[in-house]
């Protein structure tokens, strides 16, 4: 893997630049395989051509849906088959907790009916309201609004309440429609001062779940030779500091904006100063190893 200079995120052309150096590609979903609508096939092209290359490849998404679930969706939108095998979502890792830590307590769901899958077969009672719940398993907004939620969970919120985010993003891309996400809600309830646990990326322990479901060893692996690659620096890339691995950014997923700002240094493939990605992105976010506009192969 060529090293960029200290202090400079290196564009990238192709995902095969890295090719010689990794053994475990942690991928995001939304953003850099699909769009939420449409499979990317050049992404998909670009996974099966590093599993030929000899890298393992793991998926870990904040999709607060069980693994099964996005499997299925992955094969409808007609990705490569052999990619399919190693999944971790936010909301599986949620749905574990809750087997564990709830068994049989009174559960609030908080999302649209269409998650409903996300609390099927779990050994609770659910409740039609959140201030006489045990517990809040959170994926999506129950109101279109975030503000909306407040008088809604503050009985909740003052009786401390544990608020499990199994989808940590606070927007997404839909098509070209942005979207709020449960992590949106997620911070309204911290701000009110209730307990809220994190899943999925930016967590670290999300990314370690990830070596093991690969088969992998995490205390044999090394950090430097596990890359994660998505378009969110709030999540994905605050996930690769996180849990100390490398990071790539896809710079045309929910960053689509701010990638024209940096169009010269990604022709003439220069690296790109820290200062001067902090400049464009955002003050104070997350800077990845290396940027890409999309994820391919060449």
């Amino acid at each position: 893997m060529s090293q960029s200079p200290l202090e400079t995120v290196q564009p990238l052309a192709s995902l095969g630049e890295w090719q010689d150096d990794l053994d475990l590609i942690i991928c995001d979903l939304w953003g850099v395989m699909h769009d939420g609508i449409v499979l990317h096939p050049a992404a998909d092209n670009a996974l099966v051509k590093a599993r030929q290359a000899g890298i393992t490849t793991v998926f870990l998404s904040n999709a607060p849906r069980p693994r099964d679930h996005v499997r299925s969706l992955l094969a409808s939108m007609g990705m490569t088959p052999a990619l399919l095998d190693n999944i971790v979502t936010s909301g599986g890792l949620a749905r574990d907790v809750v087997r564990q830590d709830y068994k049989g307590a009174a559960l609030y769901h908080l999302g649209p009916d269409e998650d409903h899958n996300t609390v099927e077969g779990l050994d609770v009672r659910l409740m039609e309201s959140p201030e006489n719940a045990d517990v809040i398993l959170a994926t999506g907004l129950d109101y279109r609004d975030v503000a909306d939620h407040k008088a809604y969970l503050t009985e909740a919120a003052a009786k401390g309440v544990p608020f499990l985010c199994a989808n940590p993003d606070r927007v997404v891309h839909v098509g070209e429609k942005l979207y709020t996400c449960a992590g949106a809600v997620a911070d309204l309830y911290s701000d009110m001062g209730g307990p809220v646990t994190w899943f999925g990326k930016p967590i670290a322990d999300s990314l370690r779940a990830c070596i093991g479901e690969a088969g992998l060893d995490t205390k044999t692996i090394h950090p430097d030779r596990i890359v994660m690659i998505g378009d969110s620096l709030q999540t994905d890339i605050a996930g690769a500091h996180a849990a100390g691995v490398r990071s790539i950014l896809v710079g045309g997923g929910i960053h689509r904006e701010h990638l024209t700002c940096v169009s010269a240094y990604m022709v003439d493939s220069q690296p790109i100063p820290h200062k001067d990605f902090s400049r464009v992105f955002g003050e104070g976010k997350p800077i990845p190893d290396a940027l890409i506009e999309q994820l391919v192969w060449l």
